[in-house]
């Protein structure tokens, strides 16, 4: 039987900042528990980045970092028997896939289900890190990389770069301390990190990302991380200096007041179908039900805060040079201002902020806008985009705490 084909993306006159960007988009959609219906990933983001730079919900563990890099020079080494980089690259990421289900690989394991079929390769995963932490020293795109290869494999000069505005002078691929691998690496491998490989990967970070809360913790600062399943839940956060604290204060903050803004669109569908449906006891009326429920426990909370400012926000992304776009600055404003204006409790029934919630689906999503669009509405499931933001918290915690078991070895 013919396999379906796999859609895949062509990048086109993208410079490798821009391919970054698309690639951030696509990882929302694979966050589990994540559809930004209300278009306020971009500003998770924000924060996650200021949070965990170089940082994604695709990773898993910290030894990946190294896993790549170990593939790559290997295949430097052979180039002159290599005819397809990236057919090899991925050859050997499947091979490794093998190997850690062989060996101690436990829980991580980035296509342990998928196996051949996986279509994305952890080195697509974890590039961003690669770069970001100066583990790959070009600082370019994985598609540079496998296009000047052989030059690079070779210590040839360059002729050119190709990215616009991007000069490239001759350097190694690799950072020169990148440890050596084991010598079983395809045959039972695991991501227990040696004191050596764990250190190597704490400089690159602390080297890279200082003055971030993830350098402070894969510091002294992580050292006795907990498990806990917030990251303002964790002692060890607080405990870093006052420009950390205060955008993990920030985040902690931004997440629980928008936090009823899914709870309030998810209500809305949930009466708009049971209406529809003129069915005044079936499923939908349980949904009601327990929207308003949840609504008035998020109320009880948001009410116990200060009034949340945007402004400090909107600073941090002239900072970080995000830029908001107008749309989305004037949704968060008008839901904080109603908020502060009327109460938290108000939410569930305010008129204001449920035409604030269609509107902004509507300026989203147009046509497909499940408020007036009746087949969607139909498929809504009951439950899109709710809980709370978690910054890649759960991916970051288990890294640190690989990395600091491998520092303690």
């Amino acid at each position: 039987m013919p396999t379906a084909p796999t859609a895949t993306l062509t990048w086109i006159d993208l410079t490798a900042a821009d391919r970054n960007k698309v690639r951030q988009v696509l990882d929302l959609f694979r966050e589990q528990g994540t559809v930004d219906e209300l278009g306020l990933g971009t500003l998770r983001d924000l924060l996650s980045d200021s949070l965990f730079p170089g940082t994604s919900v695709l990773h898993t563990r910290m030894r990946y970092v190294l896993f790549i890099p170990w593939i790559y020079r290997a295949m430097e080494r052979d180039d002159k028997r290599i005819s397809d980089v990236s057919g090899e690259a991925r050859a050997r990421e499947i091979a490794l896939i093998e190997a850690l289900k062989s060996g101690d690989g436990g829980s991580g394991i980035i296509g342990s289900e998928a196996g051949r079929g996986l279509s994305r390769l952890p080195s697509s995963a974890y590039w961003a890190a690669l770069v970001r932490w100066g583990v790959f020293v070009p600082r370019q795109s994985q598609s540079w990389y496998h296009r000047h290869f052989r030059r690079l494999a070779r210590a040839e000069p360059a002729g050119r770069a190709d990215d616009p505005g991007v000069t490239w002078t001759q350097e190694p691929t690799w950072h020169p301390r990148v440890p050596e691998p084991p010598t079983d690496l395809f045959e039972a491998a695991n991501f227990r990190l040696t004191r050596e490989e764990a250190a190597f990967v704490q400089g690159c970070i602390q080297a890279n990302v200082n003055g971030s809360l993830l350098a402070w913790l894969a510091g002294e600062g992580g050292a006795g991380l907990g498990s806990s399943a917030a990251l303002w839940e964790e002692p060890q956060v607080w405990e870093a200096p006052s420009t950390i604290t205060g955008i993990a204060e920030l985040a902690q903050r931004f997440s629980l007041h928008v936090e009823g803004a899914p709870l309030l669109y998810n209500l809305l569908l949930a009466e708009m179908r049971r209406d529809r449906a003129g069915d005044h006891n079936g499923t939908d009326s349980d949904r009601i039900e327990d929207y308003r429920e949840r609504l008035g426990e998020w109320a009880a909370r948001e009410a116990g805060e200060a009034p949340f400012n945007p402004d400090a926000l909107w600073a941090l992304a002239a900072q970080r040079g995000v830029a908001v776009k107008p749309p989305q600055k004037r949704f968060v404003e008008a839901w904080s201002e109603a908020i502060a204006r009327s109460g938290a409790a108000s939410v569930a029934d305010s008129t204001a902020l449920r035409q604030l919630i269609e509107k902004r689906e509507r300026m989203l999503k147009g046509a497909r806008a499940r408020t007036v669009n009746h087949s969607r509405l139909l498929d809504w499931r009951g439950d899109v985009g709710v809980g709370r933001m978690s910054f890649r918290w759960p991916q970051v915690r288990q890294m640190l705490t690989d990395l600091h078991h491998g520092l303690a070895n």
